[in-house]
């Protein structure tokens, strides 16, 4: 685990405690929601998503908050009149919202707490026109409800009994939602949600620690065009009591989810590897300064003119390490052509290949790596996805009759930047490796790469950008990915956080893990943690 307090964090907090209630007010987010000490919400949000799927940069303008206060007030009961305290307490955000420092919404959160109720409404207002993918309020469940049961209330249908998935689910787990019922330890909660249909995905897919409820179903077309002035409306309404006598109902266990203990040994150890540089070559550093014996990642695009600029690069990465080549090519001829040529340029370790659109091993690529394989004895072909483990719970059914290798990516920050997000995402990189082990049903896996921010957009509706340049003077993927570099990579809480990865993803069937680029903006952070992990392996020095 790392040290949530290792990384730098502007957002300002205060804590807001009134009656059973006790709420983070983290930048725009209401965090850590509690009742009487139970964890009942890890969030609640108002979320911006253009139609690319990225999340609008938010900036907090003003918040105001009254002081909780208790009023006394005449209650009557069976025994005549009493008094008691009324816990109550307001607070305001109003947020603005932008793409690439260009503002497109503004957005004003009303919370009010009122005794055992906290209510929150939410008004949004386009102030220029963009395409959206979801604008709207967004409520996350903790990842610890995992088989916890509860029901949900539709809209205009009877309500209907679900269970939290304990297994990372890959699809909604909930749809057509207007509300949910469910227990917490001794408490009962209640949630009611208005001004759109909701449902529910499980975003531990991604490695973030949360069940989430988002507006806007997926079924809907996307992306909307909107105009300056548009308004969006939602609110919802949270009511949680702590049944009599205390007693808390069974709580599901999750020992499955987390399996191996952080200290137990896994035989053999996972390899480990660096994902090739995208970097400028300007930035090189001198050859001797990289690590030595790693193989290196490289994820050439074929038919884009860089691709043997890019094989190049990783070699000289590698520094005579074998390569492990992640084609990216919807075509299985040229997909067989560039297997051998790259067999014949040096050492490698394996080949796979992924659809530029899908980003999966199509049934074709699948077949044209099972030729490649019989075609040059003893060479590794994996398949899977080169994106998120969404992609491969998704899609294992394509993969029935491929009895190698699999493979999927790991990024904390799909969904949000905070420091929360990404230290919370440790360890639910367990619960996703043991998931995919599941799923791999004794085939190996290899995970990655590891990087701190997403590599590329594995859900953009836009065009990919065109690569017209034949060399990699300028850098090529990852370097003209937008926000592709944390400002933290080089940082000791990096190293820990990578170090802490490698742990968490070490579970039995895991064969190798890629981390982050080998030198760069990208790189590996060469510090305690990480450089440990690698040299007890004999291949890099911290």
């Amino acid at each position: 685990m790392t040290d949530d307090g290792a990384w730098a964090d502007s957002t300002a907090e205060d804590v807001l405690v009134v009656g059973p209630w006790r709420v983070t007010l983290r930048g725009t987010e209401l965090a850590d929601v509690r009742h009487d000490g139970v964890a009942v919400l890890r969030g609640i949000r108002f979320v911006t998503r253009d139609q690319d799927w990225r999340t609008a940069d938010d900036t907090v303008t003003r918040r105001t908050t009254d002081a909780a206060e208790a009023e006394a007030e005449a209650d009557a009961d069976a025994t005549g009149e009493h008094r008691h305290a009324r816990a109550r307490a307001r607070a305001r955000i109003e947020v603005t919202s932008a793409f690439d420092g260009a503002e497109v919404l503004r957005t004003t959160l009303d919370l009010t707490i009122d005794d055992d109720t906290l209510h929150v409404d939410a008004t949004a207002t386009t102030t220029a026109p963009f395409r959206r993918n979801r604008i709207g309020l967004v409520v996350l469940h903790p990842p610890t409800l995992a088989g916890t049961p509860f029901t949900v209330r539709h809209p205009a249908a009877p309500a209907t009994a679900h269970t939290f998935p304990l297994w990372i689910a890959p699809h909604q787990p909930a749809t057509d939602v207007a509300g949910y019922a469910w227990t917490t330890g001794a408490t009962d909660c209640t949630l009611d949600l208005t001004g759109d249909v909701f449902e529910m995905e499980d975003q531990r897919n991604w490695t973030d620690a949360s069940f989430k409820t988002y507006s806007t179903p997926l079924a809907e077309p996307f992306p909307v065009a909107l105009d300056a002035g548009a308004v969006v409306h939602q609110a919802l309404t949270l009511r949680a009591v702590r049944r009599p006598g205390g007693a808390p109902s069974p709580a599901p266990d999750l020992a499955a989810l987390d399996g191996p203990a952080p200290t137990s040994v896994v035989t053999p150890s996972p390899t480990l590897q660096l994902l090739a540089a995208s970097a400028p070559a300007a930035a090189r550093p001198d050859d001797a300064a990289l690590p030595g014996g790693v193989p290196i990642l490289v994820e050439p695009v074929l038919g884009d003119p860089d691709v043997t600029a890019v094989l190049a690069s990783a070699r000289r990465d590698a520094r005579g390490a074998p390569l492990d080549v992640r084609f990216v090519t919807d075509d299985p001829a040229l997909l067989r052509a560039a297997v051998d040529e790259v067999l014949a340029s040096g050492p490698v370790v394996r080949i796979g290949a992924f659809d530029p659109s899908s980003h999966v091993t199509t049934t074709a690529l699948q077949r044209a790596l099972r030729e490649a394989a019989a075609a040059h004895g003893g060479l590794d072909v994996v398949a899977g996805t080169r994106a998120h483990f969404t992609e491969l719970n998704r899609t294992i059914d394509l993969f029935g009759d491929w009895d190698g290798p699999l493979t999927f990516s790991v990024t904390p920050q799909m969904h949000d930047r905070s420091r929360a997000q990404v230290t919370e995402s440790i360890p639910m990189q367990r619960w996703v490796a043991m998931s995919a082990s599941r799923l791999a049903a004794g085939r190996p896996l290899h995970v990655g790469p590891v990087t701190l921010r997403p590599r590329f957009n594995a859900v953009a509706t836009s065009p990919r950008r065109a690569v017209t340049d034949a060399s990699v003077e300028a850098g090529y993927g990852p370097q003209s990915v937008p926000d592709a570099t944390d400002p933290q990579q080089h940082s000791a809480a990096a190293a820990a956080w990578f170090a802490a990865a490698v742990q968490a993803l070490t579970v039995p069937g895991v064969a190798s893990i890629t981390l982050a680029e080998a030198w760069g903006p990208r790189g590996t952070p060469r510090r305690k943690g990480v450089g440990g992990a690698f040299r007890s392996r004999g291949s890099i020095s911290a």
